[in-house]
Parts: structure tokens; C-alpha cells; sequence
């Protein structure tokens, strides 16, 4: 046992494990679990080789629903030695005590863990997570590790571990030979370096490759240096015997007043984490991390915490404010929709299980979370990785900045990119969470030691959204042939939206071909579906444009007779299709690009006459059937996607019918939800600084216009290059009052006059003094007042 580690909780334990295995398994054939049973021998190494590397399974099922497959069939033995395997595995990395149990039940008799074993893994040798898509390659690597270890004469094999060096050459010399492997070389290098220091704890050291790098590399420690040697673990072996000596008494290079003397030396250049920052820097740099990320979410951190004093003190309109504090584009749309119809569906449930989650006791995160899940049911989120991400999205009213949001999508590609080991696909939303928030704490680290200042964990998962999002799609195609998804980046700059939102909705368009966007007039859904289609198509030429009214067909959309004149000058009628038939006969044509159709004003038409057949092949896109004017079969290619725009606040209209409504995805245009919230201040931060009085201007009439949401005024209006007061005046005279005045009509008309441009601007200079300098109208719209 390392003396260097022995006041941790289970070290003795495990250290003594780790030793029981090396003298049963290394030296000898010998089992862990059952002592003078063969079971590490060369071949049931073999078969396991054959069953586990040669057959990989690259699904995304479960690790271990994966390995059972793949096990099926084996002999008790084999079953045995993967346990045992996996214990090895799990008593470097992660305890998984219960995950062990599961393999050993898998052959008969069930194998059992002796407890002295059972308690090696109440201690961690690394406090690192296991990924998901790294466990392959780690057990793998202890599985071919251990085959060619035993294709050594067992004199060998004594040699070798009675010489640390030459153990150490044995291990970083050989190769792996099953593909699995050989195509990713550097992915055992965790499970050797630990190997190194189980079988000599007091010549190896418990660190990781990157850290092994700062100590030998950090100034500090040169001093300890006499013997030059390019090997990093003779290195840290001359600083341990030189900081010892100085101490008078053992040293752990972890401990809170060692730690620092090396951390913050320059880290290893080239590494997975260098690439990583480069590309943050990159994205900071463009100076649009608050404008594209920070803004909004803040925004919506200010709406559950508004939620969360409701819950806490049971007001009457707590429902209300958490249901719209969950929008935005942090959970995907049917996540909210599930979680707000759990609110009204179980309003008591929800109730107990917010005030657990926000209560002002001294929980810590993961009694908060256990506690919400305890009530949160799985058919409002499936899967604790989709739960988690309406779960942190709700921490946000704690405090954003040390509760970012989470998403799968987004943390999973971080870990891959950074070699940052992810969570196990058996852990809980506590667990999947609080691994997600130690991600972020050191890439902050990471971040430090490299220049780039993060200032808390919502800038970091920030720059993480956006690194993996511009990753993504760098010099790739999406799913279906479209444009390089990096092209949403110089988009969301150019629209003054973030590059998530732009992305989210290409992920809908990607998943069910049809999306909606809806809300007030002036919210640019329109321009945005425009331009969204034509980035997403590649060429303008593969978007198509129509517009729905009231007079429009089934004939003029789809396919219908028309009349036409003959070459003799006769009148007739002739079988002409529509834009949606000519759209997909060009993309049908040109299969490996994307086609838009753009629907603007969709609910302005009768949607069930003028799409026909279409609400059954929209649903289904593989399916062929025929239309009223033709006999011949058709069906809507896959490469053809529709985007809607629907005003919401046409109350001419009627409502869009649910059969429709469930074919398309919905995202909301809102100027009191972000991102559309915040849109028009961003717009004149950049292009007219001086007129930033004027999204104060519009926030107080949106303010003056809360009781009907869907009157509120959009930003489009003073989207305008060299905006001018002028042109706000003659704006707000000729567009936004007559909109205002519409909507007050016959119902509240007296209230016209509360939203003349004076009296709007009288209201934003009294309140000058009152405001903070950040929020409160600018001197532009005060000197405008008078």
C-alpha cells in the first residue's frame, strides 16, 4: 500500500485489492473472486478478445445491455473473467459496484464479490467520470493488455514485475492489434498510467498524463531536477525525494498547499485541451459571447427566479410564471410542452417538488435534485439525460452563473473533444449533473492556464455551446445533404440571434421536415425563414416562397386545373401544379441538397382545404398516395422541408387544428421571450448606440401591454440602418399606433393615448432617477422627451 494516500476513507482496501491482483492475475493465472481457479489465463483472455473487441457494437444502447449481448452464449468462466475485468476497471476509474453485480449474475452459478474486495471500492484512484463512449476502449485496453502480458514465459512476467522501469517500457511499447483499438492508440494511455501505479505505487504516481506534464515542466520544481531524463515519471520521482526532504514528511501533489505551486504552470502544448481553448478564444474573441449566449440566459434565470419566489411563497400565479419561466430554446419544445402540462395536470405534486428543488434550506445540489425526481415523472422527460436538462434549466433561478443549462447534445461532443471522461449510462440526473458542472470548473482551469478568463460557469458552458455547435458542422453536411452547419454562425451574427436558437431550429427541420414559427407581427419570422432556408439550402435557388390568404386553394398550393389557351387561340383548362408539386420535383431531382418551402402567413389559409392530402404525407414521408388531379402515386421527398410563419396576433383567423399542428414543430417569435427578447438592443448596441433608447421605448409599451401578449410590439420596425429619431417618430405615428389602435379596438380604446410616442418617453425620463445606469433609458431618450 502507498503510505502517500493512506488517510483517505477505503485506500488500505484498495490498495490491497490492486496488490491481490497483481499477484493473482499478473504473476499467476489465478482468480480474484474465487482463488485457485484459473480464470486470467491466455485463453479466456482470447475468447473474451474475440467476443468483446471483435464484435463491437456501435449503438447507442447501454454499455453493459450491450455487453450482455455480446456475452451471451459464454461460458461461465468468461463471464467470470469479464467481471473481473470490469472490477479492475472500476477499481481505477469509477466504483460501480452495482454494475459488477449485474455481470457476474449473467452466468450459473452467479459469481460473488468477496467483501474485502467489495470495500477497494469505496476509494477512487482517480476522480475522474467514466464516458460512455470511452468504456470500450478502457476495458478493451485491459483486456489486450493482459492478452500480450501472458504471451510472456512467467519468468518473464517476474522480471517485469520486480523491475518498475522495465514494467513500464512492457506496457507503452506494445500495440494493439484488434481494430477496435488500433484506431484509437492513445486511448489507453488512463488505464496504463494507472496500471503503472497500482503494480508500483511508491515509483509511479496516481496523476493523470496532463498533470504528470505541469510538475515535471513547472519552474518551481527544477530545482529537485539533477538528472536530466526526458522520462516525465524520473522527473517527478527526483521532485517527490526533493520536496519530501524539504517538507520532513510525505507529500501528495494534490493537497490544497501543492497544488498550486504546479497548476498553474504552462500546460502541455498540442493536447486535446490546447485545441479546445484555441477554439473558445477564437469564439470570445469575436466579442459575441454576451450579444449571441449570456444575454438571454440570464434573461430567462431572472423569469424562474421570479417562478421561484412564487413557489416558495405560494402565490396564486406560481403555475403561470414557472411554465413561461421554462421557454426559450435551452429545452427542446416538447420537453416544455410535457413539463407544462405536468404542472396542470399534478399542480400539487409540481408545487412540493419546485419548493424542494428551489427551497432557501441549506441542501446540497443533489438532495435538491433527488428530491424534484422523487416527483418528477419519466413521461414528462424520458431518460435522466433529457430530465436533467429541464432540471438545470429550472437551477437557473438559483443562480445562472453557477447553474448553466444543460443538454446531452452539447456536454457528450465537450467531453469527446477534450478527453474529458463523461458519465456512466447508469447514473442518475444528480450525478449526470454535478460530472457536467466539474466539466466546467476545469475547463475554466484549463481556460486560466492558457490566458482566457472565464468568469463562472455560465460563461464556460457558453463557450462550450458555441465551440461544439461551430465543431459541429465545420466542413460537414448535416444529416441530409444541406449546408455546412458553421454557416449559422455569420447567420446568427448577421440576424443578432444566437447560433443555439439558429441551431435548434435546424435540428427540428432535421427530425419532423416542418417547423412554425409563430408570434406578434414585427418579430422577423418571416425574414428569419427566409434567410434560415436559404443558409440551410446553400443557394437561394432551392427556397421557394408562397403566401397563404383566405381565396387560396388546394388548386393553386398543390395541383388543380387552370384555365389555358390553346395554340389556336381557344380557351381551356389544363392540369397545372402548384409551388408545393414544382418544389418537390426539384428536390426530388437533386437529392443530395436540402429544398425550403417557405409558408408565409400559414394559418391565413384553410389549412384542411388547401393541404389535402398532404396532412397524411407530411406525417409520413415514405409512404406514396394519389392526389385528386393525378393517378400517378406521390409522396413528399425527405430532402424537402417546409418552414411556416404564423401572426399570432390575426385574431381574423382560425385557430390552426391539431392534426396540423401535431405534423409541424413550433417555435415561438416572442418580444417577451428570449431570444426576440433583447433582439432590437443588441441591433442598436451595434449599429446606432446613441438611439438605444428606443428598446426602452418599446419595452415600456410591451410593459403597458402585458395583459395580451400577442399585441406586443416587435423589434423589425426599427430595424433600420442610421435609424434616426425621425424615423422613429414617423414609424411609431404610421405603423405602431394604428397596430396598437387595432388591437385596443372595442375594448379598451381610451387607452390609445397612453401609447402616443410623448407620453411613452415622459414615463422613460421620470424614470431615470430610479433605475440602475445599466438598465434605465439612455440620456438620448430623456433629451428626446423634452
Amino acid at each position: 500500500m502507498s503510505a502517500r494516500v493512506s488517510y483517505w476513507d477505503g485506500v488500505e482496501s484498495a490498495y490491497a485489492a490492486a496488490q491481490a491482483w497483481v499477484d493473482l492475475g499478473l504473476r499467476k493465472d489465478d482468480s480474484l473472486f474465487t482463488p485457485g481457479k484459473s480464470i486470467w489465463t491466455r485463453e479466456l483472455l482470447g475468447e473474451l478478445h474475440r467476443r468483446f473487441l471483435d464484435r463491437p457494437d456501435d449503438s447507442r444502447r447501454p454499455f453493459l445491455d450491450k455487453l450482455e449481448d455480446q456475452l451471451s452464449g459464454s461460458p461461465a468462466e468468461v463471464h467470470q473473467l469479464m467481471g473481473e475485468v470490469l472490477y479492475v476497471h472500476y477499481l481505477l476509474l469509477h466504483p460501480n459496484e452495482q454494475a459488477l453485480r449485474r455481470v457476474l449474475g449473467w452466468s450459473s452459478p452467479p459469481v460473488d464479490i468477496p467483501p474485502e474486495l467489495v470495500d477497494g471500492l469505496r476509494f477512487q484512484f482517480i476522480n475522474i467520470g467514466v464516458g460512455m463512449a470511452l468504456i470500450p476502449f478502457q476495458v478493451g485496453t485491459l483486456i489486450e493488455t493482459g492478452e500480450q502480458w501472458k504471451e510472456l514465459e512467467p519468468v518473464e512476467r517476474d522480471r517485469l514485475l520486480d523491475d518498475p522501469w522495465a514494467f513500464k517500457e512492457f506496457l507503452f511499447s506494445r500495440r494493439f492489434t484488434s481494430q477496435l483499438l488500433a484506431n484509437n492508440q492513445n486511448t489507453g494511455g488512463l488505464e496504463r498510467h494507472l496500471l503503472l501505479h497500482i503494480a508500483f505505487p511508491d515509483t509511479f504516481e496516481r496523476i493523470l498524463q496532463n498533470d504528470k506534464n505541469r510538475i515535471a515542466g513547472a519552474s518551481r520544481f527544477a530545482r529537485f531536477v539533477g538528472e536530466e531524463t526526458d522520462d516525465v515519471d524520473r522527473k517527478i520521482q527526483q521532485i517527490r525525494q526533493g520536496m519530501e526532504a524539504e517538507r520532513d514528511g510525505d507529500l501528495d501533489f494534490y493537497a490544497d498547499d501543492v497544488v498550486g505551486l504546479w497548476r498553474n504552470s504552462p500546460p502541455p502544448a498540442g493536447g486535446p485541451w490546447d485545441r479546445f481553448v484555441r477554439k473558445a478564444q477564437a469564439y470570445v474573441g469575436t466579442g459575441l459571447l454576451e450579444i449571441e449566449e449570456i444575454d438571454y440566459k440570464l434573461a430567462i434565470g431572472e423569469k424562474l427566479a421570479e417562478a421561484r419566489e412564487a413557489v416558495l411563497g405560494n402565490a396564486g400565479d406560481w403555475a403561470d410564471l414557472a411554465k413561461r419561466g421554462i421557454g426559450g430554446n435551452l429545452v427542446f419544445s416538447i420537453a416544455q410542452a410535457k413539463f407544462r402540462g405536468w404542472i396542470d395536470e399534478s399542480p400539487a405534486n409540481a408545487l412540493v417538488a419546485l419548493h424542494a428543488l428551489w427551497t432557501r434550506d441549506d441542501l446540497d445540489l443533489t438532495e435538491r435534485i433527488s428530491q424534484f425526481c422523487r416527483l418528477f415523472p419519466r413521461s414528462a422527460a424520458s431518460g435522466p439525460g433529457t430530465r436533467m436538462a429541464v432540471i438545470a434549466v429550472l437551477l437557473m433561478g438559483l443562480d445562472a452563473e453557477q447553474f448553466p443549462p444543460f443538454r446531452v447534445g452539447v456536454f457528450d461532443p465537450a467531453y469527446q473533444l477534450t478527453g474529458y471522461n463523461g458519465p456512466e449510462p447508469d447514473w442518475d440526473e444528480a450525478a449526470i449533473y454535478g460530472h457536467a458542472l466539474g466539466f466546467l470548473d476545469r475547463f475554466i482551469e484549463e481556460a486560466a492556464a492558457r490566458g482566457l478568463k472565464l468568469r463562472h460557469r455560465l460563461d464556460a458552458q457558453s463557450v462550450v455551446w458555441a465551440v461544439v455547435n461551430e465543431r459541429a458542422g465545420t466542413g460537414c453536411e448535416d444529416d441530409n445533404g444541406g449546408a455546412p452547419q458553421s454557416g449559422l454562425n455569420p447567420l446568427a451574427r448577421k440576424l443578432y440571434l444566437p447560433a443555439s436558437f439558429l441551431q435548434d431550429i435546424a435540428r427540428l427541420l432535421s427530425d419532423k421536415k416542418q417547423v412554425i414559427f409563430q408570434g406578434p407581427p414585427g418579430t422577423g419570422k418571416t425574414y428569419v425563414a427566409q434567410e434560415l432556408a436559404e443558409t440551410l439550402a446553400g443557394s437561394p435557388d432551392r427556397v421557394t416562397l408562397v403566401q397563404f390568404h383566405p381565396s387560396y386553394s388546394y388548386e393553386d398550393f398543390v395541383q388543380g386545373y387552370r384555365p389555358t389557351m390553346s395554340s389556336q387561340g381557344g380557351a381551356g383548362f389544363a392540369i397545372r401544379n402548384g409551388p408545393l408539386l414544382q418544389v418537390a420535383e426539384r428536390a426530388r431531382a437533386e437529392r443530395g441538397a436540402n429544398h425550403y418551402l417557405v409558408i408565409d402567413e400559414i394559418n391565413r389559409g384553410n389549412l384542411a382545404k388547401v393541404f389535402g392530402e398532404l396532412y397524411y404525407l407530411l406525417e409520413y414521408r415514405d409512404r406514396e398516395m394519389r392526389l385528386q388531379y393525378s393517378e400517378e402515386p406521390f409522396s413528399l421527398p425527405e430532402n424537402l422541408h417546409i418552414i411556416g410563419t404564423m401572426n399570432t396576433a390575426d385574431r381574423s383567423i382560425a385557430l390552426v387544428d391539431l392534426a396540423l399542428r401535431r405534423r409541424f414543430y413550433f417555435v415561438e417569435f416572442h418580444p417577451d421571450r428570449p431570444p426576440i427578447r433583447g433582439l432590437l438592443r443588441r441591433y442598436l448596441r451595434d449599429q446606432s448606440p446613441d438611439m438605444e433608447w428606443v428598446a426602452d421605448l418599446v419595452d415600456r409599451a410591451n410593459d403597458e401591454l402585458k395583459g395580451d401578449r400577442h399585441a406586443a410590439i416587435g423589434p423589425s420596425y426599427f430595424l433600420r440602418e442610421n435609424l434616426g429619431e425621425e424615423d422613429v417618430e414617423r414609424a411609431w405615428e404610421h405603423s405602431v399606433l394604428p397596430y396598437i389602435e387595432e388591437r385596443l379596438f372595442g375594448y379598451d380604446s381610451s387607452r390609445l393615448d397612453d401609447f402616443t410616442l410623448e407620453k411613452l418617453l415622459e414615463g422613460l425620463t421620470a424614470a431615470i432617477p430610479g433605475q440602475d445606469e445599466e438598465e434605465g433609458p439612455s440620456s438620448a431618450a430623456a433629451s428626446a422627451g423634452s
